[in-house]
């Protein structure tokens, strides 16, 4: 019959052993929220249009990295915008993607829109290069300043400062397309105004109507010449 010694020594030794086993368990815990972490931070930019309410706010204090397109150039990046006919005069900043978690628990990643100002998208092109210069607002929260992006007409202009220039931009197309709720396939064909374009334009996003976030107005303009 084992002596109490034995017995203590025993029990010291099943103690250890338990202790072992949980550090283990614990270890494995870390690294496997270390993974997760690190996979929902890998999301590469939106494939729909920016959205409304359910939008994330721009992080003044945290900016996201530099867009592929720019690399360390940002002297040039859009600082107002002025639209007479609609009576805008709003500041603008740059705004990126961040990651979110939908409630099926997968991760998708989501633009920012800026408050209280235009956001030009971090990946878009800066004014006086080819390219896509891309900027959306909200419609109807944190200062709205796109609410009125709708009434623009062709013709219209608009007007972009960066580094201490004016840039004019002749409106030419205005579109009201549906979005929340739309099939998927839809949503990126939308998305594909604010994509990479070869040509010198402008592009403005906001969602529509006033009261809602149900479509998305997408408004095309182009440099209006020197000479002109």
């Amino acid at each position: 019959m084992p002596s109490a010694l034995e017995k203590n020594r025993a029990g010291m030794a099943q103690l250890q052993k338990m202790g072992r086993l949980f550090y283990l368990l614990v270890l494995c815990a870390i690294l496997v929220a270390g993974c997760t972490q690190a996979k929902s931070q890998d999301v590469g930019t939106p494939v729909v249009l920016p959205a409304g309410q359910d939008a994330l706010p721009a992080n003044r204090n945290n900016p996201p990295p530099l867009g592929p397109s720019l690399g360390t150039n940002t002297a040039n990046q859009p600082q107002r915008i002025v639209l007479p006919s609609i009576r805008v005069d709003a500041d603008v900043e740059k705004v990126g993607w961040q990651s979110v978690t939908l409630a099926n628990g997968q991760t998708a990643s989501q633009w920012e829109v800026a408050d209280f100002a235009a956001g030009w998208h971090k990946n878009s092109a800066l004014p006086g290069q080819s390219g896509n210069v891309v900027l959306s607002g909200h419609n109807n929260i944190q200062g709205a300043v796109f609410r009125k992006l709708y009434q623009l007409q062709p013709g219209d202009i608009a007007k972009i400062w960066a580094g201490g220039k004016e840039f004019d931009y002749r409106v030419e197309e205005v579109m009201i397309l549906e979005d929340t709720g739309a099939p998927l396939e839809q949503r990126r064909e939308n998305a594909r105004w604010i994509q990479p374009f070869d040509d010198e334009r402008l592009t403005l996003v906001s969602c529509w109507p006033e009261t809602s976030n149900t479509h998305r107005v997408v408004v095309i303009a182009k440099p209006v010449k020197s000479h002109e």
